[in-house]
């Protein structure tokens, strides 16, 4: 157990070197070019043009990538041990869906100010969610099955009336913000954004990672736990509701990020293993690390910055093509 251990602090330190790494050639890559010399004299105070072009649009928005990374790789680790699924994602029980048709609605009906935007977003979220476990709770059958098709229908629900929404909206001007809203993208964060979706993100974090290992106990078997004095009902709706948040404050700021919740698990699982208590912190880091260096390939490949979703998505096809086609039975 002890060498057990010492290996998963050393690849914990290990992912943690790369993740800084990442977040310092973030740093310097750009249309504004910073060199080592500029980032020193930056973080040293140095009042310039470049210092506040760095702290007030670069900074802010490679904080929040990392924290969105972290967060939609954690939700998806979790989502994944509780449906006992390896596709599952965090959009599973709709959450994405009900973003977006928020996002959608206060787009054509109310305006296209950020703060409207992401609070009507992130409020339809929940509604989505909130809807499929009512579905969930009156439907027959396997309980996990039931969680997963009540999803499916309220996504369904959710995309038949924001492609209602698309037709209906106005084609020059409206369509095209709900489609690049949609597509995702980071270039308009702002440090108010990380102030208000930090505690969230935090909170929901923080609760997910002191429940690990109930999940570790809850994947052996629901009859098992139950008799180990694990309330499963209690557990899974904490642990729906945490993961939720944590992909609402992400989904109602950034747009739709896909891909990252589900093959991002996988990379960690190829490393390390099926232990949900260690694989849980690692996937933050791992999570963070590669959205960081997605976004950062996103705004730097072409001289117009790439939707996020569309280097993810990419990224994650590949990924799993490799996942399920390699010889090595998969995980």
């Amino acid at each position: 157990m002890m060498v057990r251990d010492r290996r998963f602090w050393r690849l914990w330190l290990f992912m943690l070197a790369i993740l800084c790494a990442t977040i310092v050639l973030s740093s310097c890559t750009g249309r504004y070019a910073v060199t080592w010399q500029d980032l020193v004299s930056f973080l040293q105070g140095e009042e310039s043009m470049g210092g506040s072009l760095f702290f007030y649009i670069r900074l802010p928005r490679i904080v929040f990538v990392v924290l969105s990374g972290a967060a939609l790789a954690l939700s998806g680790t979790v989502y994944q041990s509780l449906f006992q699924n390896p596709l599952v994602s965090p959009d599973i029980l709709g959450v994405t869906s009900g973003c977006s048709l928020g996002a959608a609605i206060a787009i054509i009906y109310g305006s296209s100010q950020a703060f409207l935007v992401q609070g009507v977003a992130f409020l339809f979220g929940l509604l989505a969610v909130s809807l499929s476990l009512a579905v969930a709770r009156f439907a027959g059958g396997d309980k996990t099955l039931r969680f997963v098709v009540a999803g499916i229908i309220t996504g369904a629900m959710a995309s038949s009336v924001l492609m209602l929404l698309k037709y209906l909206a106005d084609p020059y001007k409206q369509l095209p913000a709900i489609d690049f809203w949609l597509m995702g993208g980071f270039h308009s964060v702002s440090w108010a954004d990380i102030g208000k979706t930090l505690p969230t993100m935090l909170l929901a974090s923080g609760i997910l990672l002191l429940l690990g290992w109930r999940l570790k106990v809850m994947a052996t078997g629901e009859q098992e736990a139950s008799l180990l004095g694990i309330n499963i009902k209690a557990i899974r709706f904490t642990v729906i509701l945490c993961a939720t948040l944590l992909v609402g404050a992400v989904v109602s700021v950034a747009g739709a990020v896909g891909w990252i919740g589900i093959f991002v698990p996988h990379i960690v699982k190829l490393i390390w293993g099926d232990d949900i208590p260690r694989t849980m912190p690692l996937s933050l880091l791992a999570g963070g690390a590669i959205l960081l260096a997605a976004d950062t390939a996103a705004r730097t490949l072409r001289a117009s910055e790439i939707p996020i979703s569309i280097v993810t998505s990419m990224l994650g096809a590949l990924f799993l093509i490799y996942f399920y086609t390699r010889k090595k039975k998969p995980l």
